[in-house]
């Protein structure tokens, strides 16, 4: 699949990447370092990092409410599956754990396959394990325009202006 996405990416040190003289800044070189820096960040996720199973009170699952409406848009798609079940929730108001019933979300052995785990950064600074469901990779299709390179300190940096396709889109993100 190829987009009409217009990207701009700022290469500061990725301009130590080669070919004839490895320091030259020209299209083989910078479309290398765009390649290599898609291959690491690239990748097209959901944006709803969590941890799973997702469980939802009543209160989540309104009109409007975002959590509730992306639960069952994968559930639609066949990524995640959901039953009711209890749970014992402590409020901020109360001293002992109570019952509440939620609607609980896992993924189905389909959503595995698109679920990513990473590290992230909870509350308190520690961290913690989130996943999220990906979809594609970002690839180079093209370098349109390149500005620089311009002196920032002791490091020179240029603006990348590129287009990208978008490889193994899963079926379901179509």
């Amino acid at each position: 699949m190829k987009t009409n996405v217009l990207c701009v990416m700022v290469f500061g040190t990725l301009l130590v990447v080669g070919c004839g003289s490895k320091n030259d800044a020209n299209e083989k070189n910078l479309s290398e370092a765009t390649n290599a820096s898609l291959v690491k960040k690239g990748q097209l996720c959901l944006g709803i990092a969590t941890k799973w199973p997702v469980d939802l009170q009543d209160s989540d699952r309104g009109p409007g409410i975002v959590r509730g409406s992306e639960m069952a848009a994968l559930e639609k798609v066949g990524l995640v599956r959901s039953h009711e079940t209890e749970i014992e929730v402590t409020y901020l108001s109360d001293t002992r754990p109570v019952k509440a019933k939620v609607l609980r979300y896992e993924l189905t052995d389909d959503g595995k396959k698109f679920y990513q785990e990473k590290q992230t950064v909870g509350l308190i600074g520690e961290k913690e394990s989130r996943g999220d469901i990906c979809f594609g990779q970002q690839a180079l299709d093209s370098v349109t325009k390149t500005e620089g390179p311009i002196a920032v300190g002791d490091k020179k940096e240029m603006t990348l202006y590129y287009t990208y396709k978008i490889e193994n889109l899963a079926d379901w993100a179509k």
